[in-house]
Formats: structure tokens, sequence, C-alpha cells
């Protein structure tokens, strides 16, 4: 429970099923968190729904050159790329900070073939009691297929998920909205048996530096993020609500407040990570959960897990007149 500034009680807990119940809606976005307890000097990471880690893979990876991150407007557009130590190094190097602090954890993970993920998995089982579950980054190359997104395919996406059956924790598969078949490859991992989905990756662009005439980055392209692909991120939700309403969904995309979360809840999230705004304010998050019992009790919500789907059932409408 938590109360605004007038003692109103707000019900911010929220299910991502059967095995995944969070204490409230807010996590990071994988890739801004880092790896274990680099917020802590934020924000007391106990006070999260949860903790995302940055993408691990079962090998350790170093990146993409630089620069990696340019400003595009009102958005960011990195290309990073999936730096890590390799999931048996992190286990031993940054896992036991997470076990110390306590922090309900998702790992998530990635790989360069299906093979990578099953082993990814495999060197997850047994991770302890503060990992309460997975996330299956497939935004990335597939090396046994040209290179081609593994999200681009539901064929990829079918193999990965049925290589990570053997996950002993609940497993969200992390989806790239840069492809026309999203609905059909959501409908793909629902028959598979995925735990949920996240929505949205970020969106593919590409800068141009206005003196050198040359692409911002190193890597040329990358991902757009932030709030110009707010709007991206709502209609994927809202669209993968209305034809599996019982599928948990996280949403994210362009959340910098609790209007934000809101909107993304409405089209159906459970619940909400936040990535770009935190390069601008690192404390967003503990803000965003504060600001987020009074936005509530304004629309008339006392509970977060009626507010989920609400744009589905009638609106603010149809709540004011029951």
């Amino acid at each position: 429970m938590a109360s605004n500034q007038s003692g109103n009680s707000v019900d911010l807990e929220t299910s991502l099923g059967p095995r995944f119940n969070l204490l409230n809606p807010v996590l990071n976005a994988s890739g801004v968190g880092g790896f274990s307890t680099e917020l802590s000097g934020y924000l007391d990471l106990r006070n999260l729904g949860a903790f995302v880690t940055k993408s691990l893979a079962t090998f350790e990876t170093k990146g993409n050159p630089a620069p990696r991150v340019s400003g595009a407007g009102s958005a960011m557009i990195n290309s990073v790329g999936l730096t890590g130590p390799g999931v048996k190094r992190w286990r031993e190097s940054h896992l036991p900070r997470l076990e110390k602090s306590g922090v309900t954890t998702v790992v998530s993970i990635w790989g360069r073939s299906v093979e990578d993920y099953r082993s990814a998995i495999e060197d997850l089982n047994g991770v302890g009691d503060v990992v309460r579950a997975i996330e299956v980054n497939v935004s990335c190359p597939n090396i046994e297929d040209r290179n081609r997104m593994f999200a681009h395919s539901p064929e990829a996406v079918a193999e990965v998920l049925d290589a990570t059956r053997g996950a002993l924790l609940p497993r969200f598969i992390k989806l790239s909205p840069n492809t026309h078949l999203l609905n059909e490859i959501v409908d793909v991992a629902v028959s598979t048996g995925v735990d949920g989905v996240v929505l949205i990756n970020t969106v593919m662009g590409l800068a141009i530096d206005r003196k050198t005439l040359l692409p911002s980055l190193g890597a040329k392209g990358g991902g757009l993020s932030g709030p110009a692909v707010h709007q991206v991120a709502v209609r994927a939700i809202y669209e993968t609500y209305a034809r599996h309403p019982n599928l948990p969904i996280i949403g994210v995309g362009g959340v910098s407040s609790a209007r934000d979360l809101i909107a993304l809840a409405s089209a159906g999230a459970s619940a909400i990570e936040i990535g770009t705004a935190s390069f601008v304010d690192p404390k967003v998050f503990s803000r965003v959960i504060a600001e987020l019992p009074a936005e509530m009790l304004k629309l008339g919500f006392s509970t977060f897990r009626d507010l989920v789907g609400v744009g589905h059932r009638g609106g603010i409408s149809a709540v004011k007149l029951g």
C-alpha cells in the first residue's frame, strides 16, 4: 500500500502471472541500471517493483565502437552494444551485491544463436531466490540466419522460446516494434508458452552529425528511445492486450512521469520499465513511484490492477459510470 499527501491509501501491487507479483509496477529498463547495484546512489533498489539487469550472454562481450550515444531531438539514439561479463562471471561478481541488497531481480539474456540462449538459461538455473524472472531479449542479430533479428521472425522467436523451456523461472520475451509481424510474433510466443511479453524495444534509426555530415554513432545505425517512441509503445501494448487480455505485459517506451505510466497501463501493461528518462534524471524511478498514488486517485482509481487495460473497457467514463 502507498498513500498520497492526503493520507488516502492506494494499492500499487501488480501481478505478472501466478509466479511473479510486484509491490509496485515500476522497473528500470534493461541497459540503464547496469548489472547490479549501480543505481543505488540514487534510490533504494528495494523500492523498485523489480530491478532488470543489462542483457547478459553466455559469453563475455565488449560492445560497439564509440561514440555510442547521441541526442536526437526529443529522443536519444544509441548503439552501445550488448556489453557484459557473461552469465557465469556475473553470478560470481555482481549477483552477490544484489543478494545483499535484497532487491527483486529480473535477469535479461541475449544470444547470437539459438544455442546461446539455451546455454544462458543453463548458466542461470539455480541462481537463487533474489532472481525472480528472466527477460529474453530477442532484439539482436541471429548469426544463423544472415544476421536477421530474432525478433523479426516468428520462426526464430519460436526456436528461442523452445530453447529456453528449461528455465526454472518465468520468461518474459522482449520484442521489437521494427516489424509488421509483431502481432503474429506475439501469437507465436503465447502458443509456445511464454509467461509474458516486454513491449517495446528501441525503434531503429540513424542520426547525422550536423558538423561532419557523417553518422553520429560509431556503429552508424542505432536504437531510438525516449518520448518520441511513447505512442509506438502504446499502440503495440494496446493491440497485444486486445488479442491476449490474459497475457502479462511489461510496457516500455518514453515513460518519464506517472501520467506516462498510466497511459501504458490503460493500454494493457501490468508493469512499466523506465529507460531513457533516467539519463536525464536518475531519480526518476522514485519520483514516478511517489507521483503515482495521487495521479491514480485523480482519475478515480485506488487499485493499480483496476487501471490495467481500462482503455479497452470504456476508459474513465466507464469507471465513473460504474
